[in-house]
């Protein structure tokens, strides 16, 4: 049944959602309980999934392999084999329409496909079906629709997104890429800036400014980037964690009009869409599955003498954590749940993926704090690292990893205002400046 929550400060209701209960029997009483776990037909294709990761991601595969300027951790070549072998399984459309070759099943299949991927570390994370199949699939042309999909499906190429700007950061209204009309197609000219895989993307989704000295809302369209295009090129920028973003530069890059995506001058409605969408993903929710069991295995083997898991301050704070880690869980699962079921789930994708990557924060200095000197020693993902590491180096590398997801995909300062405005019915904060 549904029944509505209300927020309430200092006497005043300030917002209101609708929250749905679903009954289910205990074995001695009716509980009415929120449940929203994955159905037993997802939980066998997670399983499915898993058997998959376990053999591709097998060390003995995996660590001749490694790159740490990839955000993978690993070579593009062995991102390209695995991304096809998982496009042969069915597994990276395993939500889309099934007129296109994809699955067709809920939402809930995807999701756990991601929460599986995160978990081992496989480079099957910022797919062109993660990147850019629900853009297609909303805008796209019924030739660009033909052309792309089938490909992304199975895995035949990389996409990266290229929508922030040196000067505009996350602030979109702010962006100077220009695309001046040329016949019937544009000359795109401008700079984009922390663009994942961009060093190795084949094509690139990206949004630029049609209408000058107009407000952004009415003057932006989005555009599909072939990377190869004369006058386009790539500079890769180190990160603090040795992976690189990159930088695209468009020196009057000509298009035609099949490069436009959606309508020309409504970019801005798609755009938000489109990162909207980003929402609530496991990913996050992997990565904190699998850190925590290091950290948990970590406290349990003995170092120079008992346990740390005997000290009860420590056992306190990792109870602490898998509290936490349940409900980060449990929050994305009704995000999900909500999608499936035809709700707007903005507003809880947009908590979910803030609690989320500030849990990973939260983990990661844990992870650090405890293991103390041993907790700084770094390693790849995939390389060769101190036999004294904690974590075999994998805490260091989380520790300086997880500033990353609260800036990605919409930073989670984006998101608190999203949250207070659509959740909480909060006035818009005043622009600064």
């Amino acid at each position: 049944m549904e029944q509505a929550v209300e927020w309430c400060v200092q006497g005043q209701v300030v917002g209101r959602v609708r929250a749905c209960t679903v009954s289910r029997w205990s074995g001695t009483h009716d509980a009415m309980t929120l449940d929203f776990r994955f159905s037993t037909e997802v939980e066998a294709f997670r399983d499915e999934v898993r058997a998959f990761l376990h053999e591709e991601m097998a060390a003995e595969k995996v660590m001749p392999h490694g790159d740490d300027g990839d955000l993978t951790g690993l070579g593009e070549e062995f991102e390209r084999e695995l991304v096809r072998r998982a496009g042969a399984r069915g597994f990276l459309g395993i939500s889309l329409p099934a007129e296109w070759g994809g699955g067709g099943r809920p939402a809930s299949f995807q999701a756990a496909f991601n929460l599986e991927v995160a978990a081992h570390d496989a480079p099957l994370i910022d797919t062109a079906v993660t990147l850019g199949a629900q853009p297609l699939l909303a805008w796209g042309s019924p030739d660009q629709q033909a052309f792309f999909v089938p490909r992304i499906i199975a895995g035949a190429l990389i996409m990266g997104i290229a929508y922030t700007e040196p000067d505009a950061g996350s602030d979109l209204g702010n962006l100077s890429m220009v695309a001046e009309p040329d016949g019937p197609g544009f000359v795109l000219t401008g700079v984009k800036s922390l663009v994942t895989a961009a060093h190795k993307a084949d094509w690139c989704l990206t949004i630029a400014r049609t209408r000058p000295g107009v407000p952004p809302r009415e003057g932006l369209t989005m555009f599909l980037l072939d990377t190869r295009a004369d006058g386009l090129s790539v500079r890769r920028r180190p990160t603090m964690n040795r992976w690189t973003l990159g930088e695209i530069t468009c020196n009057g890059v000509r298009v035609g009009p099949d490069a436009v995506l959606g309508e020309v001058n409504g970019g801005w409605r798609q755009l938000t869409a489109a990162v909207a969408t980003e929402g609530a993903g496991m990913f996050h929710i992997g990565f904190a599955r699998h850190l925590f069991g290091l950290v948990v295995a970590y406290v349990r083997s003995a170092h120079g003498g008992a346990p740390l898991s005997d000290d009860p301050l420590i056992r306190d704070r990792i109870a602490s954590l898998h509290g936490e880690v349940e409900v980060s869980e449990r929050l994305a699962k009704r995000a999900i749940w909500m999608q499936e079921n035809g709700q707007d789930n903005m507003v809880f994708a947009s908590m979910a993926k803030v609690y989320a990557t500030e849990l990973l924060q939260r983990l990661a200095l844990a992870a650090t704090d405890i293991a103390g000197m041993d907790g700084t020693l770094y390693r790849p993902l995939f390389g060769p690292g101190s036999s004294t590491a904690a974590g075999d180096g994998r805490f260091a590398w989380e520790y300086l990893e997880r500033v990353h997801g609260t800036i990605g995909g919409g930073t989670n300062e984006i998101k608190r205002t999203l949250i207070a405005q659509a959740g909480l019915g909060l006035p818009r904060p005043p622009r600064v400046g």
